[in-house]
C-alpha cells in the first residue's frame, strides 16, 4: 500500500498594490513642489525704451573704443589683437583717462558665441557702463 505524503505548500503573500500608485503620484507632486529650479541669471542689459523716430547720437571718435570679434574669433580693440584677458585691463586704463568712454562690441555672425560672451564679461568686469551691440556687417 502507498502512502500518499501531501506537501504543504505556503500560502503566497501578495502585496496589495493598490496603494503603490497614490504613494507615487504623492511623493512626485511633492518633489514638484518643493524643488526649486535655479534660473539662468545670464548678462543683464537695461535697453532704453522704444522710440518712435530712430535717434542718432554722434559721439567724438576719441570716446569710443571698439571692440571686434571676427569670424575665425580674434578679438580685436581698435583694430589691434588683443588678448581677451587683457581687455578688462585695458578698458579699466581707458575709462580712467576718458569717463566719457563708449565701447563698441562688434560679432561677426560666424564667430563663436563663447568668444562674444566672454569679451561682453570683461566689458562687464572693466565696469564699462557705455556699451554699444551691433552686428557686423558680411
Amino acid at each position: 500500500m502507498a502512502v500518499k505524503i501531501k506537501k504543504f505548500r505556503r500560502p503566497t503573500e501578495e502585496m496589495n498594490m493598490s496603494s503603490i500608485a497614490d504613494i507615487v503620484f504623492l511623493l512626485l507632486i511633492y518633489f514638484m513642489v518643493v524643488t526649486v529650479f535655479q534660473q539662468d541669471i545670464g548678462m543683464p542689459f537695461v535697453l532704453p525704451a522704444a522710440a518712435e523716430q530712430e535717434e542718432t547720437v554722434q559721439i567724438k571718435e576719441s570716446n569710443t573704443a571698439s571692440l571686434q570679434v571676427t569670424a575665425s574669433n580674434i578679438v580685436l580693440l581698435d583694430d589691434q589683437p588683443m588678448a581677451i584677458n587683457g581687455i578688462k585691463n585695458e578698458l579699466e586704463r581707458r575709462l580712467l583717462e576718458n569717463p566719457k568712454l563708449v565701447v563698441i562690441v562688434e560679432n561677426h555672425p560666424m564667430s563663436d558665441y563663447g568668444v562674444f560672451a566672454a569679451v561682453l564679461d570683461e566689458v562687464r568686469l572693466a565696469k564699462c557702463r557705455k556699451v554699444a551691440i551691433k552686428m557686423m556687417d558680411v
